[in-house]
């Protein structure tokens, strides 16, 4: 979801993720900078983790919310091309899934990018999670 700032949309994005049920969503586009702990303590007491991966500069930035009854381990990667979070999720008696949240600013160049993602792919990939490419 792109959500173009999160910080004045916190509590209708999380009533969507309510009324449709989901448990995890990826977003880009957070604006989110860092140490803004005011959004996600505001995130954690409706119920969801948020890994975020803030971007130093205006706009951009991607997160991902996840229930809070969801086991994780986060991960943040730091590409020239891109953004991106990932959570590795486990639960008793599941094969672990792998999530993550990509953004490339519509600046960067594509061959880089598409360089930066196959070599990012490579290092994930032997895992034996399962890996959703949203």
């Amino acid at each position: 979801m792109n959500c173009f700032s999160i910080r004045n949309k916190v509590y209708d994005i999380l009533r969507s993720i309510s009324d449709n049920k989901l448990d995890i969503v990826c977003l880009s586009e957070t604006w989110l900078k860092l140490n803004e702990s005011v959004i996600e303590r505001e995130i954690s007491e409706l119920g969801f983790h948020i890994i975020s991966v803030p971007r130093s500069s205006r706009g951009g930035g991607v997160a991902i919310l996840l229930r809070k009854e969801y086991h994780h381990i986060e991960k943040k990667n730091k590409f020239s091309s891109f953004e991106c979070a990932e959570a590795l999720i486990t639960r008793r008696g599941c094969k672990p899934v792998r999530i993550v949240a990509v953004y490339r600013p519509p600046t960067t160049s594509t061959i880089t990018f598409l360089d930066e993602f196959e070599t990012y792919l490579k290092l994930i990939c032997p895992y034996s999670a399962l890996i959703p490419l949203l």
